[in-house]
């Protein structure tokens, strides 16, 4: 091996290092996420739980089917089980939901579940004044779900390289 393949393969390792998650987070489709499935809280609690945890770090935004898929066979893998906070609520105008950093949340499918009622099929979000805040539910299959923001759930935390 030459000097300059030795050269190369420590600039990459470096690079690496530089560009990976710091511990506690997992990169989930060039993402860093943090599951914090050992305790519970309120949605507020955990976006303080994700903003104590660095100065990069906030309740995650999942903005792609991939990555959405990706959390979900992760939270399988592991058997995390139980529903996880994200970033986004319609707290400033009902209805009208908005990620942390200010940007929409997708509506529809194949983000927003779907379930059965008397009445027909029911697209989520379905809450009214008293569900303003969003988390993967596990009790649909980790669809996206308008919850109160009292119930007490893990926090999903993602660290913004």
């Amino acid at each position: 091996m030459g000097v300059q393949t030795v050269v190369v393969a420590l600039l990459s390792l470096a690079a690496a290092g530089v560009h990976g998650c710091s511990p506690g987070f997992h990169d989930i489709g060039g993402q860093c996420f943090g599951f914090r499935s050992e305790l519970t809280v309120t949605w507020e609690e955990a976006r303080d739980l994700c903003t104590q945890m660095g100065s990069n770090t906030v309740l995650a935004s999942v903005k792609s089917p991939d990555t959405h898929r990706d959390i979900y066979e992760y939270i399988i893998a592991y058997g995390l089980g139980g529903s996880f906070w994200l970033g986004a609520s319609d707290m400033a105008v009902e209805g009208d939901w908005h990620w942390m950093d200010g940007s929409r949340v997708a509506r529809g499918t194949p983000y927003w579940a779907i379930h059965s009622s008397f009445t027909g099929w029911i697209q989520e979000p379905d809450g009214d004044a008293e569900e303003n805040c969003l988390a993967l539910d596990s009790s649909r299959k980790y669809y996206f779900n308008d919850l109160s923001c009292s119930l007490l759930h893990h926090a999903l935390c993602e660290e913004r390289l």
